[in-house]
């Protein structure tokens, strides 16, 4: 299969489902990263969307014929990633890491840039599990390209969709949510190659609400306000 190569591009890949989704576009759109370092076999907690993947990178990546290291140990910001990462000559790096991490001051001052899909529209939902909010306030999901800054969801905003809710509620967690990045994921790396530059769609990421891991009552509100809206 005959892929075209982002040279300036890598990816940081934990094995989630959400990482399976992304590798699938990616592939399916021929459009793959130059490198991947692998974060495998973590005990972290995994939030919604970022169910443990079945599928064995490493083999994967070798049938596409795309290098990739498998971290020393699966915390980005230790010493050994960031020197891992710093040495790397790709300057933006996908972020498709496990739940809740939040990328700490010595990684973000190795003048690298982290390309992260949220699951929510920014900057109104920020936060985790920001998608169920919508559903509630608005009954819409959406996602957002941003570049990851110390603040949470704060990063200049590069690319912003909405999309109406699935019929199945019940699979928002481990199929749409992955599946709904992955085209804004897709949609921006070829606005990239188009411009051959990162443009913001909205550089000044402020205001907004920040919203937490849904209280589970309200999660089976959100899932159950499909019926209503039929």
């Amino acid at each position: 299969m005959l892929l075209l190569n982002l040279n300036n591009i890598g990816m940081v890949a934990a094995d989630t489902t959400r990482t399976k989704y992304y590798l699938k576009e990616l592939v399916k759109n021929k459009l793959m990263p130059n490198y991947i370092l692998l974060l495998l076999n973590s005990n972290s907690k995994l939030l919604p969307g970022q169910k443990k993947s079945k599928t064995e990178f490493p083999q994967l990546l070798n049938d596409v014929g795309i290098k990739y290291d498998i971290a020393p140990n699966t915390d980005i910001n230790s010493d050994e990633v960031i020197t891992k990462l710093a040495n790397r000559p790709e300057q933006v790096f996908i972020y498709s890491g496990y739940g809740g991490v939040l990328l700490k001051d010595k990684l973000l001052n190795i003048e690298k840039k982290f390309l992260h899909i949220h699951g929510g529209y920014l900057p109104d939902y920020k936060g985790s599990t920001t998608n169920y909010f919508s559903l509630i306030n608005e009954n819409t999901m959406g996602a957002s390209a941003i570049f990851l800054t110390k603040k949470i969801d704060c990063g200049p905003i590069l690319l912003r969709k909405k999309f109406s809710p699935p019929k199945d509620r019940s699979k928002i967690d481990h199929n749409f949510d992955s599946e709904v990045r992955s085209k804004v994921l897709i949609e921006c790396l070829k606005n990239y190659l188009i411009s051959n530059s990162w443009e913001y769609e909205l550089e000044n990421n402020n205001g907004g609400d920040t919203f937490y891991i849904i209280h589970p009552v309200l999660k089976h509100l959100a899932i159950l306000n499909s019926k209503k809206s039929k």
